[in-house]
């Protein structure tokens, strides 16, 4: 399940579906190849790809979906299938986005790409500098990284008792060019913190999450048109509702970063997908709204939290026509209507699939498998 092999043309490889991005990449560095993977080392490949996959290239080549060309399955009645668009077309479009509603994936064939070690760097700047960082992030959004497909950006809010509410940025550019010049206007702005940036390889520069089993922690998510307004605003409710209700215990974070017009555009160029997103026009952002804890007795409040966050930000985003249905269910949190996101029209498509090839719903939601997202 973790067995990571190349092909002879180095144009695809074989991951087994229980290996995880940093294994992935230390495998095909040694080719001078990657695939598109993720941002954090110890994420699974199995659960990344079916949701969708944004990685740190999608700039350049769109969802990790798109770069599967065959999926081996065991189906509810315990056959193996080997499934790709010309062998189960119907299978192949639910297994690209629809998670594990169809299936146990136990390997995935994927495009892989020459790549050279890339650069990454992270700033960290005060509360104070808010506004002409959010303003220099949404022209590298909606601008830079259509222009220049190098280019990868994320940002987050959070709290700390050390010092408070700040933004931290995490630079990424996919070629060895050290401090890239789209970030420049970026990294003049005044700054409290400055990890200076390096050249590695991919497999080195994925992040690392913290002691896992530990912390007890929940996502959810939100997705709008690029909006400055809105960003602030975003901030400034998350804000606003952790200190109101004396949450900063919670670590509270929102990390931000964009779905590319490429991105888009790409998932077109490969046939469409279970997400819905191929004919979307412009740029969209993409909000993770994180929560980290130890004490159980704040379960309550930190869902509630979340929930309030989610709500009152979707509010803010309809009210200035920016807000768009998508959920990334690789955030989403219990309760958001991820495949009602996806449109209706493949809402109904992936129900009828699950239908046929899982006929007694042995992944359903009243099945066997009832974890993660249901499509019945």
């Amino acid at each position: 399940m973790s067995t990571i092999t190349v092909s002879d043309d180095r144009k695809t490889a074989s991951i087994g579906g229980g290996s995880v991005t940093r294994q992935i990449y230390a495998a095909l560095d040694p080719y001078g190849l990657t695939n598109v993977g993720g941002r954090v080392g110890q994420v699974g490949a199995g659960g990344f790809t079916l949701g969708g996959g944004t990685s740190a290239l999608s700039a350049k080549y769109g969802w990790a979906l798109d770069h599967v060309l065959e999926y081996e399955v065991v189906l509810a009645n315990a056959s193996v299938v080997k499934v790709s668009e010309s062998s189960h077309p119907e299978l192949y479009f639910a297994l690209r986005g629809g998670g594990n509603n169809f299936g146990i994936v136990t390997s995935f064939i994927v495009d892989v790409y020459e790549q050279d070690p890339v650069y990454t760097g992270a700033r960290t700047f005060p509360e104070s500098q808010i506004v002409p960082l959010l303003e220099e992030v949404e022209k590298i959004f909606t601008v830079e990284d259509e222009q220049d497909t190098n280019v990868g950006l994320e940002y987050r809010y959070t709290f700390s008792p050390q010092n408070g509410w700040t933004v931290s940025t995490t630079q990424r550019y996919a070629e060895p060019v050290m401090n890239p010049p789209v970030f420049d206007a970026l990294n003049s702005i005044p700054a409290v913190g400055n990890l200076t940036g390096g050249i590695n390889t991919l497999a080195s520069s994925t992040s690392a999450v913290g002691q896992l089993g530990v912390t007890r922690n929940l996502f959810t998510s939100l997705t709008h048109y690029p909006s400055l307004e809105l960003s602030q605003q975003g901030l400034a409710i998350m804000k606003n509702l952790t200190e109101t209700r004396n949450l900063t215990s919670l670590n509270p974070q929102l990390i931000t970063y964009s779905i590319p017009a490429a991105m888009m555009r790409n998932s077109k160029a490969r046939g469409g997908n279970a997400l819905g997103l191929e004919d979307v026009s412009g740029h969209l952002i993409i909000n993770l709204f994180a929560l980290s804890w130890t004490d159980r007795t704040l379960d309550n409040a930190a869902s509630m939290l979340a929930e309030t966050f989610i709500t009152d930000f979707r509010a803010a985003a309809e009210k200035l026509d920016a807000f768009h249905p998508f959920i990334y269910i690789n955030y989403a949190n219990k309760g958001q209507d991820v495949f009602g996101g996806y449109g209706q029209n493949n809402r109904d498509r992936l129900m009828e699939i699950s239908k046929a090839v899982d006929p007694k719903g042995v992944f359903a939601s009243s099945g066997l498998w009832t974890g993660f997202f249901k499509v019945r």
